[in-house]
């Protein structure tokens, strides 16, 4: 007795597509995999999670006196910070040229093929900014908080708000904020 798996899968046969095209040599059906479960990005439950996640981190944040110590602190190597600022700063040139100019204005598609170059600069600035801040306020926090702060930051504040904000919405609430900051940084 021969059992087709596919035609004992119900449950499977519903979620999966056929391939129109039919270019599978080993069988007479080929599928197109179901898309992966979990709600839309834009589900209030996920705008939800994001924003608790974000809040979350930066009450973190205020409860560790990041800020507060970023400015006043004199145990902050403010040499390592402006490092970490001006790659931050250069990060943020090489994304609005991209996206900006060359994406909007040339209407270059987005992609990795198409900017492999600015995506190993971008790379290569994280990474500098990154060791900046960690050796600027390690002095105040040590390794461990250091660790919790920079991950918390770029996992709880960046990532989040960069999967909930469209990017045109990132690039004007960057610009705002870190005016602001250079602004209250002297």
């Amino acid at each position: 007795m021969n059992i087709d798996v596919e035609e004992s899968a119900p449950l499977r046969r519903r979620l999966a597509t056929p391939n129109p095209n039919n270019d599978n040599p080993s069988g007479n059906r080929s599928t197109i995999p179901a898309p992966p479960p979990g709600l839309p990005p834009t589900h209030p439950l996920q705008i939800l999670k994001r924003s608790a996640i974000i809040g979350g981190t930066l009450y973190a944040m205020y409860d560790f006196k990041v800020f507060h110590n970023i400015l006043h602190s004199p145990d902050v190597s403010h040499e390592w910070f402006k490092v970490g600022l001006a790659a931050s700063l250069a990060i943020m040139a090489l994304k609005g040229y991209v996206e900006l100019y060359e994406g909007k204005k040339r209407s270059k598609k987005v992609e990795y093929d198409n900017f492999k170059s600015a995506t190993h600069w971008t790379i290569l600035l994280i990474l500098i900014s990154w060791i900046s801040f960690h050796m600027s306020l390690s002095p105040v926090y040590g390794t461990f908080k250091t660790w919790l702060i920079m991950i918390g930051f770029g996992y709880g504040v960046l990532i989040q708000s960069a999967l909930m904000i469209p990017v045109w919405g990132q690039n004007i609430i960057s610009f705002v904020l870190m005016t602001f900051f250079l602004q209250m940084y002297k």
